[in-house]
């Protein structure tokens, strides 16, 4: 943890490091304690919606760090409506029009009503998550929507736009009109 950062997060939760410090997630959820690691993510979580951060350096660092382990961090979690809502506080707010945005989603997560925040303007960045990452199970699908400018809670981070290049934006599904299925894929092997 850098000097200015770690002197910023007096009066944080001491777990909140552990996001930006970009430490690893599967420990934690390979655990048999998986169960009490979601309790404290999840007290985590609804302390950080009370405590929006009070310094741009720790708001960026969380962006980015947001961006680089989301989906780890989404299953730590595991409640989807807690971690929109915390996101609504601690992302910086997108500022633009609503835009056709896709995600490459798992099938069974999608018809279990679980659509993930991660949605880029890129649809090729969708087929990559689609056809890889979310291809477990029955497979994975390609999502479009015309994102309202309300459902957009942030836009990429320079992480993901300049490093990454998946151009992800933040989206609060809840408020998302219309989803359609664009493409299936197989499942992995």
């Amino acid at each position: 943890m850098l000097p200015s950062i770690a002197a910023a997060l007096s009066g944080y939760p001491p777990l909140l490091e552990h996001i930006l410090d970009g430490k690893h997630y599967g420990p934690m959820l390979r655990s048999p304690e998986v169960a009490q690691h979601r309790t404290k993510w999840r007290a985590l979580f609804k302390s950080l919606i009370a405590c929006p951060p009070r310094d741009l350096a720790i708001a960026e660092r969380f962006h980015t760090q947001w961006h680089v382990s989301h989906h780890f961090i989404r299953e730590l979690v595991d409640d989807d409506e807690l971690l929109l809502d915390m996101l609504w506080v601690w992302l910086p707010r997108f500022e633009g029009p609503g835009m056709i945005l896709y995600r490459g989603e798992n099938i069974d997560r999608l018809e279990a009503g679980r659509i993930g925040s991660a949605w880029s303007d890129k649809e090729e960045t969708a087929r990559m998550f689609a056809s890889g990452w979310n291809a477990e199970g029955r497979g994975g699908v390609i999502l479009r929507t015309n994102a309202p400018v309300e459902s957009i809670i942030a836009g990429p981070s320079a992480h993901s736009a300049n490093w990454l290049g998946e151009s992800e934006f933040t989206v609060d599904w809840r408020k998302l009109v219309e989803v359609e299925r664009v493409r299936n894929y197989a499942p992995r092997s």
